[in-house]
């Protein structure tokens, strides 16, 4: 009667971990189709860049749909390796947690900004540095390494 439980258990528990897998395929396929279409809006602001030649404020959307289109790209991979390993790259997601915060700098209008707006920006950009330093990753692999 045991056993029959514990095998009962096993069962539930993959089922459960067969609906996380399903669920974090199905993530990735929306985050591939998002990356092609960040992509796509990416090269059509570099064309709209060239011929409107507003430069200042064309770059600035442009490299902010890049990065945009970097951090898709990265969480895609974090949910691929996720779904190769069992594991979370936490590395990753801090690198992802970067580009975000980089992104959101190069949009925020320095003249309404409140310094303790930049002192936060500041101490989260300084912990996700840290955190990108100090988690070491094996490339092979994709684990982490202490």
């Amino acid at each position: 009667m045991h056993e029959l439980s514990e095998e009962r258990a096993n069962q539930i528990v993959n089922t459960f971990s067969i609906i996380s897998i399903s669920v974090y395929i199905g993530v990735a396929i929306l985050l591939s189709i998002i990356a092609i279409f960040s992509l796509a809006e990416s090269f059509l602001g570099v064309i709209a860049l060239l011929s409107s030649m507003q430069w200042e404020h064309g770059i600035v959307q442009v490299i902010y749909s890049i990065l945009f289109t970097i951090i898709i790209i990265e969480l895609f991979e974090t949910v691929t390796v996720y779904i190769k390993t069992k594991r979370v790259p936490v590395r990753a997601l801090l690198i992802v947690a970067l580009t975000a915060l980089i992104r959101h700098i190069i949009i925020i209008n320095i003249s309404d900004t409140e310094l303790f707006h930049y002192i936060g920006l500041s101490v989260i950009m300084a912990v996700l540095i840290a955190g990108i330093y100090l988690l070491k990753e094996d490339i092979q692999s994709g684990n982490l390494i202490n």
